[in-house]
């Protein structure tokens, strides 16, 4: 079933509790966005923060971190339900596979808009999903880059069990639209959600869109 999958990205404890908050019994899954610095300029709020708030929720994890294995204990303890990693920003993607096979949650890597899909055939039988990242990663409100549609299309024509999401830039329906034609299970909103004077409501109206 194609849906929408709220996303948290902060640098503030606070903020993450809030917006936890609002979104408490409005949704299954929220993606946490985790950023170290260094593969993206930004700092999040710890991952380990989520431990001491709302337990509720389907938590996809999206690392965009130079060394993701790292994070990975403090996923599971969280109760993670999916981690993804940027296959760019490890160089020895094997490693972090390995590592991830120690825990429960679902194993998944991002893409940049500029990364060929080559990369993906090597690791498809690692995974159980793949989220392309439709602007480039750190920052929220950007616009869509179309070009990733190519992308979903062209994967999903060799692979149909893989979990296919779509992360960033899109907040107009015929966008919504496109992204789940070309064959994506999910889209992750953040701005879209947030900027809104109402989060649930503007959440809704998206739901509506997939149903």
């Amino acid at each position: 079933m194609q849906k929408i999958v709220p996303a948290i990205l902060t640098d503030s404890a606070a903020d993450l509790a809030k917006k936890l908050k609002i979104l408490a019994g409005n949704t299954q899954w929220v993606q946490i966005d985790v950023m170290d610095g260094l593969f993206v300029p930004e700092i999040s709020v710890p991952l380990s923060v989520l431990e001491d708030l709302a337990d509720d929720f389907d938590y996809e994890i999206h690392l965009m971190v130079q060394d993701p294995a790292s994070y990975l204990e403090t996923c599971q303890a969280v109760g993670a339900k999916r981690v993804i990693f940027h296959i760019e920003g490890v160089k020895n993607p094997e490693h972090v596979f390995q590592e991830m096979q120690k825990y429960s949650f679902e194993r998944g890597i991002a893409l940049n808009p500029e990364t060929q899909l080559d990369v993906v055939k090597k690791w498809q039988q690692q995974i159980d999903s793949l989220l392309f990242v439709s602007v480039h990663p750190g920052k929220q409100g950007q616009e869509f880059i179309p070009s990733v549609l190519e992308k979903i299309r062209a994967l999903r024509m060799f692979s149909l069990d893989i979990l296919l999401g779509v992360d960033g830039g899109i907040n107009e329906p015929e966008e919504f639209k496109k992204a789940f034609e070309a064959g994506a299970d999910y889209v992750v909103v953040g701005s879209g959600i947030w900027k809104s004077k109402d989060p649930i409501a503007a959440l809704r109206k998206l739901e509506a869109m997939v149903q």
